[in-house]
């Protein structure tokens, strides 16, 4: 419980049980300076971690601090709910927090920096190569603790993270807000499974600029659980057209959805160049909301190439207020590789033949 100034281990002998909000390093506010060395916390391969429940139940990483958690493919870190049955609710404690001090776009001059949902401290900065530590064969699930109506933690959140952080084999499983949240930073990530996710699995904004390679989102398919996207994709809210714009290189995604939902929202402003997908069955595949968005799509820095849609809907068009500039379904089938096509899955994850 509390905050930890100094390095910490946690080893696998034992089972380690969150009390409240368990801080890595002071707690920053806006306009405080980055540590130079802040504490260190390694987290043994097979060690597991248990939220207790209760106001801001996370772990949180400051700016400064470093979390080495670096499982093994037989002895991944979990970090889990006291109920942890296969049916186990999703909200029984926050998450994992990490603030690092790379850039975002949330201001118009000078060195950007915010304070993260939860209580979560401050982060961002001016250092795209600024290392969080690691993270390799972690699980986390039944996270997302409800705050209050505006303010709900996601499975992971990046909040200006880094880009010389190790994200690798990582899963989220059954949160009750977002999956996996990019709040700015540079932070690049591979092999990622979102499941079960009852919001956004995979969500970006405030200028993040990244990679994400060979990533799984499979949405749950109880009628009586809500989800909703598999990626909600933004620039920044407050400016569509705020610099350095989100977006990145992303490639190697599975998206299977659930009846009523959509796959992939590009909107707010973002960019991105987007290969090798396969998404199905949602309701609708892809999405592209705001002028802001079309824009950057015209300027080729939106781009889908060797995508497979198969939904209800592939693409949706003229869902807004104002029509659209020129016709998605036309852009995407114009791009190299592209199809909307009917897909059967073996196994659940894979194209039959494949």
């Amino acid at each position: 419980s509390g905050v930890y100034n100094a390095d910490l281990t946690l080893t696998n002998d034992a089972i380690y049980v969150l009390s409240g909000g368990v801080f890595i390093g002071n707690k920053a506010a806006e306009g405080d300076p980055v540590p130079m060395d802040g504490p260190t916390l390694t987290i043994e391969a097979g060690t597991r971690i248990i939220g207790s429940g209760g106001s801001n139940n996370a772990l949180y990483i400051q700016r400064g601090s470093k979390i080495i958690a670096d499982g093994l493919p037989h002895a991944p870190i979990v970090m889990t709910g006291a109920d942890y049955a296969p049916d186990a609710t999703s909200g029984q404690w926050g998450g994992l927090v990490i603030n690092g001090a790379a850039p975002l776009n949330t201001c118009d001059t000078g060195v950007c920096e915010a304070t993260g949902e939860g209580d979560s401290g401050a982060y961002g900065g001016d250092d795209p190569l600024d290392n969080s530590g690691v993270l390799r064969y972690v699980r986390v699930q039944f996270a997302g603790e409800k705050i209050n109506d505006e303010d709900e933690l996601n499975g992971i959140a990046f909040q200006g993270v880094g880009s010389g952080t190790v994200v690798d084999y990582v899963q989220v499983h059954r949160n009750a807000d977002d999956g996996i949240e990019f709040y700015g930073g540079t932070v690049n990530a591979k092999h990622l499974v979102l499941t079960d996710i009852e919001d956004d699995s995979v969500d970006w904004t405030q200028g993040w600029q990244g990679n994400l390679q060979y990533v799984l989102v499979q949405q749950i398919q109880d009628e009586t659980v809500d989800t909703d996207r598999g990626m909600e994709l933004d620039n920044l809210e407050q400016n569509f057209d705020a610099m350095p714009r989100s977006g990145g290189t992303m490639a190697n995604f599975t998206l299977i959805g659930k009846a009523g939902e959509l796959g992939i929202n590009p909107r707010r402003g973002t960019a991105g160049r987007f290969s090798n997908f396969l998404v199905v069955g949602f309701d609708r595949c892809l999405d592209i909301d705001s002028s802001a968005t079309f824009a950057v799509a015209d300027a080729g820095e939106l781009t889908f190439e060797n995508t497979v849609l198969d939904c209800t809907t592939n693409i949706v068009e003229n869902d807004e207020d104002t029509p659209d500039p020129w016709s998605t379904i036309a852009w995407f089938n114009g791009q190299s590789g592209n199809a909307q096509a009917d897909v059967t899955l073996d196994g659940a994850y894979l194209p039959v033949g494949s």
